[in-house]
């Protein structure tokens, strides 16, 4: 039998990590939405990157660059993390490098992994349904690995995990380990409102409301797009 598992931080990743595995990298608020909205409205291909002077360097390379550190927008940068900076007349065909807290580090992280046959994807709400399809489709281990925050479990990327389980679980037979089972258990618990979920659970993302709720709100809204992107060498694509 095929198991999901789930990471609850990259710190934890190296217990983890299997051979012949898909990697579902989620940070749900907002690097993956941010992500999945590019390849929607028509971006080339994204590179990842952990350093902000590394997607300085693509700058002069015509790429256009996006990047934030604790939510907020980095010098000269051309736009920060919010899905809503990927319009289609701003990114289609257009070559990006993107730099953010937590995703892109784990995507890295993930690349850099010596273990054979691993598929890194990119999962959100917004491309839940055909993600799910995918998975199904692959019929491979899973193991969802949330970027969390700084390295600290958070709310929003365990009620994915736990929401993505939960869909999986619907189309196929799965062994489930204990993170995987504290997910779901976050999920079926997380009532009829995820952002109302999120936001009492989440001090962090509460006191950023003022300047984050329209992309948390929209972060958190299933099947948006059904692009599902991928990791080949060090580009993501679809």
């Amino acid at each position: 039998m095929k198991k999901i598992n789930v990471c609850l931080s990259p710190a934890l990743y190296q217990f983890y990590a299997e051979n012949n595995t898909i990697v579902v990298m989620i940070d749900a608020i907002r690097a993956s939405a941010s992500i999945c909205t590019a390849f929607m409205n028509g971006v080339k291909f994204i590179v990842p990157v952990s350093e902000i002077e590394t997607a300085l360097s693509y700058k002069k390379l015509n790429y256009i660059i996006a990047g934030e550190r604790n939510g907020k927008k980095l010098n000269g940068f051309d736009f920060g993390n919010s899905p809503f900076n990927f319009t289609e007349e701003k990114i289609k065909g257009e070559k990006l490098a993107f730099t953010t807290t937590n995703g892109t580090q784990a995507v890295n992280l993930v690349k850099n992994d010596k273990h054979k046959n691993t598929e890194l994807i990119i999962g959100s709400f917004i491309n839940i349904s055909a993600l799910t399809e995918y998975l199904i489709k692959k019929n491979k281990n899973i193991l969802i690995l949330c970027s969390a925050w700084k390295n600290t479990v958070n709310i929003e990327d365990t009620l994915f995990a736990g929401r993505l389980a939960h869909l999986l679980l619907q189309k196929q037979k799965f062994e489930t380990p204990e993170a995987t089972n504290l997910a779901l258990n976050i999920y079926k618990n997380s009532g009829n409102s995820y952002f109302n979920f999120v936001i009492n659970n989440s001090p962090r993302l509460k006191s950023k409301l003022h300047f984050l709720e329209k992309d948390i709100k929209y972060c958190l809204t299933e099947d948006i797009t059904d692009v599902v992107p991928f990791l080949k060498n060090n580009e993501l694509h679809i």
